[in-house]
């Protein structure tokens, strides 16, 4: 999401250019070959860091580790403007968070997957430009579509099922899409201060029309954001495709949500403020705790928005736990 959140860890304050820097001098380790190379179904077993052919056009994907008996594949799913790098990278995991990172640890006993939606930002290299990994497509999407892609990229690369659909912020709206539209893929979905469908209501409408238009849809002028490839989603169209299809599955969830508020370099539009942003959004959680009877909510308290970066034992233990209780 374009309003990123600011790593306030426990204990101590870290200034988000701080982060920035850590972020643009550090080396993706699981970098795949760029261009539209067609992938054989090998997604399955081994290190795959590669473009996925889904039809003439590439989607990059990476999978590392296995499945320890009885355990699922857990698919990674990025926010708005996120490629697979924001899951993060063991350098920026600092005391007192545990590390390493979220697709590391996760490894250790499951497969375990990200990929980078087309127009979306390496945030691990200088500038963090769009990425070269998948082909550029026509903007904007719906969260439907990019659904339809991410399940052509799972069957094409072979990826086994069923998943644990982990969602960060927009990408927890595409997971429970995912869920309600291939329900027999899904064991279960872990929301990582995720974007729910019901952020529209919860703002009301005038103030959801500020949130979307000068925050989440904003192109802040000589970024790679401006360029015309760069993911645009159509979110009021995306938050109606979930509210009228189908039920979603009888899976267990989790539902981490944050306490820290937003930061942004982009001003706040007159009757808005950050501090009711970030409250209401927390409101809006509520929608996913409702889904399931029983859901944990584990509030991560002193995270920001991007809690895999300030907590990923918290996000890998929320994988773990609804691991433990999908159906086998």
């Amino acid at each position: 999401m374009i309003v990123a959140g600011r790593r306030v860890p426990r204990g101590r304050a870290l200034r988000w250019a701080a982060i920035v820097a850590v972020l643009a001098a550090a080396v993706s380790a699981c970098a795949g070959p760029a261009g539209a190379t067609p992938a054989p179904p090998t997604g399955g077993s081994g290190d795959f860091a590669q473009g996925v052919d889904i039809g003439g056009r590439s989607v990059y994907l990476e999978c590392h580790g296995a499945n320890a008996p009885g355990r699922h594949t857990v698919v990674l799913v990025p926010g708005y403007h996120d490629s697979a790098d924001s899951w993060g990278i063991d350098e920026i995991i600092q005391p007192p968070a545990v590390g390493p990172a979220v697709p590391v640890a996760l490894a250790r006993d499951h497969r375990v997957c990200s990929y980078d939606r087309p127009g979306t930002l390496r945030v691990t290299l200088p500038g963090a430009p769009l990425t070269e990994r998948s082909t550029p497509v026509p903007q904007p999407r719906t969260a439907a579509d990019v659904v339809a892609e991410l399940h052509a990229v799972l069957t094409t690369a072979g990826v086994p099922g069923p998943y644990v659909l982990t969602g960060h912020s927009m990408g927890g709206l595409f997971a429970r899409l995912y869920a309600q539209t291939h329900p027999e893929q899904v064991a279960g979905v872990v929301f990582v201060d995720a974007f729910a469908p019901s952020v529209p209501d919860t703002f009301g409408p005038a103030k959801w029309a500020l949130y979307r238009d000068s925050y989440l849809n904003a192109v802040p002028p000589g970024t790679p954001l401006a360029d015309p490839a760069s993911e645009r989603i159509d979110v009021d169209a995306s938050v109606a495709q979930v509210r009228t299809g189908p039920a979603f599955p009888p899976v267990p969830i989790d539902v981490l949500t944050k306490t820290e508020p937003f930061q942004t370099t982009l001003p706040p539009p007159p009757g808005l403020t950050v501090e009711e942003l970030n409250q209401l959004y927390e409101d809006a959680q509520a929608d996913y705790v409702a889904l399931r009877p029983g859901t944990p909510q584990t509030i991560a308290n002193g995270d920001a928005h991007y809690i895999q970066w300030q907590s990923p034992d918290l996000v890998v233990s929320s994988v773990d736990l609804v691991d433990g209780r999908a159906a086998r």
